[in-house]
């Protein structure tokens, strides 16, 4: 039997099982599969607001300097091209989420770093960066730097390994003009933010600012503005992620990654369990929660409801989970978002559950989300209602 060409079915006719990483106007970051070999790529194609000639010269820029380049954190240009009038670069590279979703996830699962894993992050990202140093770029006369970096430019596999991407163009800052998809936070020398061009030294401080900003992203309170919370909380990754006494343990850091991909339980040697289970408190009909900081917060209709179908869920099951289709239903029941808005919503939700003080009662897994299995949660009584949160904790 002759073989049947099914290339027209492929994404750009030569991808399979295409998967977003990062989409902005400028450029979109998908990983996929090599439909000749069945191998892990990373494919960068035009956003919606950048042109072919601008991807082109883009690209064309990106594998000059890659080439230049061997280091195994730097991922080397496998092809590049134009497939079906969409200009695209592939990289060798098998990662399949960038350092800012792999924060939500360690948000959600509300997993902590220990230092020396954390430290291998950066002792390694910064072993890539000084081996480039090491290169003349002949264009331009002087070593070879990235100039900007951000969490958007380390690149993570399901296997825990990860990638340096940002040499010649940062693919996955690039932008076509001043409005973008998403905010990504990204750190720089001044001389470089200033239209300066970039040096080893200038490399060396972005990398210790975005490792610093990393250690204190944690989103300070009242008198921060709205835009820096929510950049605090973009930048939350690994809040230890800066040089600290314990040796570095990059293996210890792919473990954990890995295991956070594949729905594991925290591994043991990265956190111990907290001393007290996280609690949930429940005003009457579910008008407020309280965690164990025991604030009390009002709740809307869809947080309500929201909460509700995850506490029935954990009354039912512990360990069984809610997708997101679930929590759509049960916050918004009998309305039919358009794609992809639903999910939003109720991401959006969790984030301002999480903000209420629910970041170690709300966990994510492969499945979807729960509440923590050990998780206490208990109701306050019509009578105890204006009671404080703290003293009705016990409340029947």
């Amino acid at each position: 039997m002759g073989h049947t060409d099914d290339s027209r079915s492929r994404w750009l006719g030569r991808y399979e099982t295409p998967r977003s990483i990062r989409r902005r106007d400028g450029l979109h970051v998908v990983a996929a599969t090599r439909a000749g070999d069945a191998e892990p790529c990373v494919v960068i194609v035009p956003g919606p607001a950048a042109s072919a000639a601008r991807a082109n010269t883009v690209f064309a820029e990106i594998e000059r300097v890659h080439a230049l380049l061997d280091h195994p954190l730097i991922p080397k240009v496998a092809a590049r091209g134009v497939a079906d009038g969409m200009p695209y670069i592939e990289l060798a590279c098998d990662a399949v989420i960038d350092g800012l979703d792999l924060t939500s996830l360690l948000n959600d699962a509300g997993w902590t770093v220990p230092p020396g894993s954390a430290a291998g992050l950066v002792a390694s990202l910064r072993k890539a960066i000084q081996a480039a140093h090491a290169v003349l770029d002949p264009k331009h006369g002087r070593p070879v730097c990235i100039g900007r970096v951000s969490c958007a430019d380390v690149l993570f596999s399901r296997e825990g390994r990860w990638y340096l991407v940002g040499y010649g163009r940062d693919a996955p800052l690039e932008r076509a003009g001043e409005q973008q998809i998403d905010r990504v936070p990204e750190f720089q020398a001044p001389e470089v933010a200033a239209g300066g061009e970039p040096t080893p030294a200038g490399d060396e401080l972005a990398l210790a600012l975005l490792a610093r900003s990393l250690r204190h992203a944690a989103v300070q309170g009242g008198a921060a503005s709205a835009r820096r919370r929510a950049r605090a909380e973009e930048a939350d990754l690994l809040h230890h992620l800066a040089p600290c006494s314990e040796a570095p343990d990059p293996e210890g850091f792919a473990s954990l990654v890995a295991s956070l991909l594949a729905g594991r339980p925290l591994p043991l040697a990265a956190e111990a369990a907290p001393a007290c289970p996280p609690t949930l408190v429940l005003g009457c009909e579910v008008r407020w929660i309280a965690a164990n900081d025991g604030v009390k917060h009002t709740l809307g209709h869809a947080l309500s409801r929201i909460v509700t179908a995850l506490v029935d869920r954990h009354d039912e099951a512990p360990d069984a989970s809610l997708s997101l289709q679930d929590l759509f239903e049960a916050g918004w029941p009998g309305e039919r978002p358009v794609a992809g808005a639903g999910a939003n919503r109720v991401y959006v939700a969790l984030t301002q559950l999480r903000r209420m003080g629910l970041r170690e009662v709300i966990e994510r897994n492969e499945h979807g989300y729960r509440l923590a299995p050990r998780a206490v949660v208990r109701f306050v009584s019509p009578r105890t209602e204006h009671a404080r949160p703290q003293d009705t904790r016990s409340a029947s």
